[in-house]
C-alpha cells in the first residue's frame, strides 16, 4: 500500500504540480486513484476477516445488508401448546389453591373445636403463615405461582380471624363489635399488602377465597357486614389500581354469599328480607360507584361488571321478596330501574364509554319490563310493554344505538305472545302490529337489514290478525287482503320490503287455497275468492305498470 502511494506521488511530481494536465493525464490520474482505493479496501477487508476469524471462503463484508426478518425455528412435535400451558399454569394453580384452602377451612371447622382456644388460634395462624412463607419462597423463581400460594395464605389468615367470632367451633371472642373490627383489620391488611406488592393475583386470590371460606359457615347479619367490607376492598383495587379481575371475582363471590343465604343454607331464619335487601343494595352501589369513579377502563370490562352487578341484585332481590306482597316486589323493581337510569345519567356525565351508558339505560328498560307483570295485567300490561318498545325504538333512532332496536323488537315479540296467551282478541293484535309498524318507521333508514326484519314482523302480525278476525272459511281471502295492504304500504312508503312481503303472502295464500280450501269451500266461496284475488292482482299489476311508465 505504501509503494503505490509513493509511485503515485513521484508521477505527480514528474508531471509538474502547477502545470495544467491534459485529458489523457486526467484519465490516468483518475485511474490511479481508483486503483489505490480498491487496493486499500481489499487490504481492510482482509484484515477484518482475520480479526473476526471468518472463513475466507465465505466472507461476509460489513456493508452487506442483513435481512430484517428471520423465519422462526421449526416447531417440534413435543413442544407444549399455548392452550395446554395456560391450563397447566394459570387455571390449575388457581383451582388447586381453592381446593387446598377449602379443605383447610373444613379441617379447621371440623377438628379445631376439640382443641383449646389458644391452640386453635395459634395453629390456624401457623398454617396461614407457613403457606404465605412458602408462597414468598416460590415467588423468587416463579412469580405468578408463588403469589397464588401467598394469596392462599392470606385467605387462611382472614378465615381464622373471621372464625374467632363468627364460627361456633372456633369462637374465642364473644364481642360482636370486636369480631367485626378484627375482620375489618384483616381485610385492610390484605388490601395494604396486595397494594404494596402491586399484585392483582394476591388481591384476587385473597379476597375471593376469603368470601369463599366465609360461605362454609352459617351466613348471618354480621357475616354480611364482612362480605360488604370485602366488596369495598375490591372496589378500592378497581379505583386505585384499575384492576378488573379482582372486582369480577368479588362480585361473583359476594352474590354467591347472598345466594347461600337465600337458599336457606344458614342463618336465613335470623335475617329478614328487608335486611338482606339492604345489604344487597349496599353491595350493588359499591360496585356501581367504583365503575363510575374509573370511567377510563376498557368498555368491555365495565360492561361485564355492570351486567354481573345487575343480574346479582335483581335475581337475589326478587327471590328475597317472593314471600312478600306483590306491591313490595313491584316497588323494588321500579326502584332498581330508576337506579339504573340514574347510573346511566351519571355515566354520561362522567364520559364513560357510550356502550356502558347504553347498557345501563337498556337494563333500566328491561327492569321496568320485568316489573310490569307484577302489578298489571290485560290491556294495561300490553300497553306498558308497547310503550317501552316504542321508547327503546326512539332511543335507538336518536342515539344511534342498534342494541335498542333489538330490545324494542324483543319487547314487541313478548307483547304479541302475551296477546296469544291471554286471548285479548283482534284489537290487541292490531295494537301490536301498529306498534311494530311505528318501530319500523322510527328506525334509522341506513339499517336496511333490520328494517326488513321489522317489515317481515308486520306481515306475520297481519297474518295472525287475519286468522283471529276472519272466519276459517274465508281465511285465504283474508290473507289476500293482507297482501293488498302490504302492497299499498309498499307503494305509499316506497318500501320494497313491504312489497316483497306482499308477494310472499300471496304465495302462501295460493298454496293454502289449492292445498286446503279448494275442496272444502262451497261454489259461492270459491267464486268470491277467485274474483277478489283477481281484482287485487289486477290492481297491483296496474300500479306496477304505472310506476314503470313513469320510470
Amino acid at each position: 500500500m505504501g509503494s503505490v502511494a509513493k509511485s503515485f506521488a513521484r508521477a505527480r511530481v514528474a508531471r509538474g504540480v502547477q502545470s495544467k494536465p491534459s485529458v489523457n493525464e486526467t484519465e490516468t490520474h483518475a485511474f490511479d486513484r481508483l486503483a489505490y482505493v480498491e487496493q486499500t479496501l481489499a487490504t481492510l477487508v482482509a484484515r477484518v476477516v482475520r480479526l473476526e476469524r471468518v472463513s475466507p471462503a465465505q466472507p461476509q463484508p460489513h456493508w452487506q445488508p442483513q435481512p430484517r426478518w428471520q423465519p422462526p425455528p421449526p416447531q417440534h412435535p413435543d413442544e407444549v401448546s399455548s392452550l395446554e400451558t395456560t391450563l397447566g399454569t394459570f387455571w390449575l394453580s388457581r383451582i388447586g389453591i381453592v381446593s387446598l384452602i377449602t379443605g383447610t377451612a373444613l379441617l379447621i371447622l371440623t377438628y379445631f373445636g376439640e382443641l383449646g382456644p389458644t391452640l386453635r388460634v395459634g395453629l390456624g395462624y401457623a398454617i396461614a403463615g407457613a403457606l404465605a412463607w412458602a408462597g414468598l419462597r416460590l415467588a423468587r423463581r416463579h412469580v405468578t405461582f408463588g403469589r397464588v400460594v401467598f394469596g392462599g395464605g392470606l385467605a387462611i389468615a382472614y378465615f381464622v380471624t373471621y372464625a374467632l367470632h363468627f364460627v361456633p367451633a372456633m369462637q374465642v371472642i364473644e364481642s360482636e363489635t370486636l369480631g367485626v373490627v378484627l375482620v375489618a383489620l384483616a381485610i385492610a391488611a390484605i388490601v395494604a399488602i396486595a397494594h404494596r406488592m402491586q399484585s392483582e393475583t394476591v388481591a384476587g386470590i385473597a379476597l375471593f377465597l376469603g368470601l369463599h371460606t366465609g360461605m362454609l359457615s352459617d351466613v348471618t347479619a354480621l357475616s354480611l357486614v364482612c362480605t360488604t367490607l370485602l366488596a369495598a376492598g375490591a372496589g378500592f383495587f378497581l379505583v386505585a389500581n384499575r384492576w378488573v379481575i379482582v372486582p369480577f371475582s368479588t362480585v361473583i363471590a359476594v352474590y354467591s354469599t347472598h345466594a347461600t343465604l337465600a337458599l336457606g343454607m344458614g342463618g336465613a331464619a335470623a335475617i329478614g328480607p328487608g335486611l338482606s335487601l339492604a345489604f344487597l343494595g349496599v353491595d350493588f352501589l359499591l360496585f356501581a360507584s367504583a365503575s363510575l369513579i374509573r370511567p377510563d377502563l376498557r368498555a368491555r370490562s365495565l360492561l361485564a361488571l355492570a351486567l354481573l352487578n345487575w343480574l346479582g341484585v335483581i335475581a337475589l332481590g326478587s327471590q328475597a321478596l317472593l314471600a312478600e306482597p306483590r306491591a313490595t316486589l313491584f316497588a323494588f323493581l321500579v326502584g332498581l330501574a330508576l337506579a339504573q337510569g340514574v347510573l346511566a345519567a351519571l355515566a354520561r356525565l362522567r364520559t364513560v364509554p357510550a356502550e356502558v351508558v347504553a347498557c345501563q339505560l337498556a337494563l333500566a328498560l328491561v327492569t321496568l319490563a320485568l316489573a310490569l307483570p307484577v302489578r298489571l295485567a290485560g290491556w294495561d300490561l300490553l300497553l306498558g310493554w308497547l310503550g317501552l318498545a316504542l321508547a327503546a325504538a326512539g332511543i335507538a333512532r336518536r342515539a344511534a344505538w342498534p342494541a335498542f332496536s333489538w330490545l324494542a323488537l324483543g319487547l314487541l315479540a313478548v307483547a304479541h305472545g302475551y296477546t296469544r296467551l291471554d286471548v285479548l282478541g283482534a284489537p290487541a293484535q292490531l295494537a301490536c302490529v301498529l306498534a311494530l309498524f311505528a318501530t319500523e318507521r322510527v328506525h334509522a333508514p341506513r339499517d336496511q337489514a333490520f328494517r326488513n326484519v321489522l317489515c317481515a314482523g308486520v306481515a306475520l302480525g297481519l297474518l295472525q290478525l287475519a286468522e283471529t278476525a276472519v272466519a276459517p272459511d274465508l281465511l285465504t281471502l283474508g290473507w289476500v287482503g293482507v297482501a293488498f295492504l302490504l302492497f299499498a304500504a309498499g307503494f305509499a312508503l316506497r318500501s320494497s320490503a313491504y312489497r316483497w312481503g306482499a308477494f310472499g303472502v300471496l304465495a302462501l295464500s295460493a298454496l293454502r287455497f289449492l292445498a286446503v280450501q279448494l275442496r272444502v269451500l262451497s261454489t259461492t266461496q270459491q267464486i268470491l275468492t277467485f274474483v277478489v284475488a283477481g281484482v287485487v292482482l289486477l290492481i297491483v299489476s296496474f300500479l306496477y305498470t304505472r310506476l314503470r311508465g313513469k320510470a
